[in-house]
């Protein structure tokens, strides 16, 4: 997810810039990314987009998958047990360590050669969406081991896609919102403590008849 440098950025820079990153559903994307691969697909934990690997607290956080080029394809979420099930030995790609701003992931190919049936009948998905981009798949993760795949609807290896994640937590604008109003009171309280210490140590004029010490 999003790194910021350190030290931690003050709430106006971290308000500011999380603002400006969210679009107009209120998602901190990730920017897109061309993938290309020869195998069945493109699979990962739904935690790794979410940024986190566990402790999902259901209702929190929204997830999204937007594939901006690409044709014939399939996108879908389903819990891992399930999703390892239908992949079985075919070859395919793991994405993990996803980071944004550039988007970027590690690939790691598993598997053999076996072909998958068409994947929309063949598993329980809790959330799916196929056909050409643009495609567009939110879910909102629950407790447990779930995953992600980015496959062909015809089940056949070989996906080429311009994709970009995104994440929208629960109150996000209305946090970056309070963030930038902290910010700014910050700096004013802090205009007017050096303001009213300059004015404490400027000295007093001197009295009436007396010169002043050279």
């Amino acid at each position: 997810m999003l790194h910021w440098p350190f030290p931690p950025p003050s709430p106006l820079s971290a308000g500011t810039a999380t603002l400006r990153t969210l679009d107009e559903d209120d998602y901190i994307l990730s920017g897109p990314a061309r993938l290309t691969t020869s195998t069945a697909g493109l699979v990962g934990s739904t935690g790794e987009i979410a940024g986190r690997e566990s402790g999902i607290r259901e209702g929190s956080i929204t997830i999204r998958i937007r594939v901006l080029e690409g044709r014939q394809l399939f996108l879908g979420v389903a819990s891992r047990q399930d999703l390892d099930a239908y992949l079985g030995t075919a070859r395919h790609e793991i994405l993990d360590d996803i980071r944004y701003d550039p988007l970027e992931a590690r690939r790691t190919a598993v598997g053999a050669a076996a072909l998958l049936p068409p994947p929309a009948g063949a598993v329980p998905w809790v959330a799916s969406v196929s056909g050409d981009a643009p495609l567009d798949l939110a879910w909102q993760p629950e407790n447990g081991d779930f995953a992600f795949a980015i496959l062909r609807s015809d089940g056949q290896p070989g996906i080429d896609v311009t994709l970009e994640f995104g994440t929208k937590f629960r109150y996000q604008r209305g946090f970056a919102i309070a963030g930038i109003a902290i910010g700014a009171i910050l700096i004013l309280v802090g205009l007017l403590v050096a303001v009213l210490g300059i004015r404490r140590r400027r000295p007093s004029p001197p009295a009436p008849g007396m010169s002043p010490l050279s």
